[in-house]
């Protein structure tokens, strides 16, 4: 079973006259996430300066919205074109599920999961555009919400009360799960249409679903045109990341070579000074005796000068 939704617009002072718990609630809804407890907590106090505590009571106990549910609630207020069509898909897939054969029931299957990722990623865009960070798990949740709009009227109800406090669960067709009720106060259900006027609803919601589903296949070509450039962007990076690598390994082979080269270099330099010591020691000698030769020569022609003329 579904319950418990509530809904917003911006924040307005009721100073001028009264106003009544959907009121409130369809206010409190509608406001930004970070909005919501001071604002409740604003009419809490406004109903008991009005003297009417049980209104107060009721509106403290409203419960401020999981992100996923406060996506869900903005669709309703602000892309209601989108995701009307959507719930509309799934009244005719439970019409149709008893009736149709297994391949159509996969086609419309595939269908709906068509729409509910393009509306998923509408309410994405919308969340970004109100300022607030969404996830992934936060947009699965949505999704979950979606599909379970789809398979079970009293959560598409619950979606369209623009008041959903928490994520619906969804496990095929048939009835939400059980769990904490989802929505803050059920809406006021609007009189039964004349089947003149579920006609004109028919009609709207079959030119509906066919503008959304066009949506649909154009997010979902849009989706496989960013994959295939996606592709060919990584297929690029992946042969410079190659040329890269092959410039790096060329680069330490270099490296390795020059290193083998200098170890030559520096033995030969070693071997080199080795030589060069011992042919100083050996100039060193030589110098020695040339210096000690030359005195034996010069004191030798200094005594054959003293000796007399035969």
């Amino acid at each position: 079973m579904v319950s418990g939704v509530a809904r917003t617009r911006g924040p307005r002072s009721w100073h001028a006259r009264r106003v009544n718990l959907d009121e409130v609630a369809d206010e409190l809804y509608g406001l930004d996430p970070g909005q919501f407890t001071a604002a409740r907590t604003a009419r809490e106090k406004e109903a008991r300066a009005a003297g009417d505590r049980e209104l107060a009571a009721q509106i403290k106990a409203l419960r401020k919205p999981s992100l996923s549910a406060w996506l869900a609630n903005q669709l309703i207020r602000d892309r209601q074109e989108q995701i009307e069509p959507l719930l509309a898909l799934g009244e005719q897939l439970r019409e149709l599920q008893a009736s149709v054969s297994a391949d159509q029931l996969r086609a419309l299957t595939q269908q709906r999961h068509r729409l509910v990722y393009a509306v998923a990623q509408e309410a994405r865009a919308l969340g970004h555009e109100r300022g607030q960070a969404i996830s992934d798990d936060v947009a699965r949740e949505l999704e979950q919400t979606l599909h379970a709009a789809l398979g079970d009227p009293e959560a598409a109800e619950a979606v369209r009360s623009g008041r959903l406090t928490n994520a619906l669960q969804y496990a095929g067709f048939g009835p939400v799960g059980p769990g904490p009720a989802p929505v803050a106060t059920p809406k006021p259900k609007a009189s039964k249409p004349a089947d003149d006027d579920l006609a004109v609803r028919r009609k709207e919601r079959t030119e509906q679903l066919r503008r959304a589903r066009e949506e649909a296949e154009e997010v979902v070509d849009r989706a496989r045109a960013s994959l295939v450039d996606a592709e060919a962007s990584r297929e690029e990076s992946a042969r410079a990341l190659a040329e890269v690598e092959q410039r790096l390994q060329d680069a330490r082979d270099r490296v390795d070579q020059l290193r083998l080269d200098l170890d030559d270099a520096e033995a030969a330099v070693n071997s080199v000074e080795h030589d060069a010591k011992a042919a100083r020691r050996a100039d060193e000698a030589a110098r020695k005796s040339a210096q000690l030769a030359a005195q034996r020569v010069a004191g030798a022609e200094h005594r054959l000068a003293e000796l007399p003329e035969p």
